[in-house]
């Protein structure tokens, strides 16, 4: 029987309170492994064009906006874990559940602790579930956390 030495947690965030809904779970197996986490927010390849003709800026300038507003909102959502659990904050550029796949098995992560919106139907079909790929397409283990609800 395999033992879990659990060193490494990758917990990926859009932002949102859904995503926030995994923070607890993968601080506690944290804790009790005496794991690091790593917070990973993945941005798209290229900004929509509207943000750029919106704002009069170049792509070069919307791009560094977008990322230094995404490096802020990563130290905020960093700030809603413990003290007592080392969170490194990791921020990529690509296509979602590719970047959470590539980056856990470049860094030896252990376990991805991931949210959904338990989503089904049109609505699922139609936005997908980076959730339902990184669990297809991962050679490590899962864990799911079912959101409750959107908080406000």
């Amino acid at each position: 029987m395999r033992k879990f030495n659990i060193k490494k947690i990758l917990v990926p965030t859009d932002f949102s309170e859904i995503s926030a809904q995994a923070f607890g779970y993968a601080e506690d197996i944290a804790k009790q492994f005496g794991a690091e986490i790593h917070l990973l927010h993945v941005l798209e390849k290229n900004p929509p064009i509207l943000l750029i003709r919106t704002f009069d800026l170049t792509t070069e300038s919307a791009l560094q906006k977008i990322e230094d507003d995404a490096r802020n909102l990563l130290n905020e959502f960093k700030g809603k874990f413990s003290k007592d659990v080392n969170v490194k904050e990791v921020l990529l550029r690509g296509n979602d559940f590719e970047e959470i796949i590539s980056y856990s098995e470049k860094n030896d992560i252990d376990l991805i602790v991931i949210a959904t919106h338990g989503r089904t139907g049109l609505l699922h079909t139609l936005l997908g579930s980076v959730a339902e790929k990184v669990i297809r397409f991962s050679k490590i283990p899962v864990l799911v956390i079912t959101a409750t609800k959107e908080e406000k």
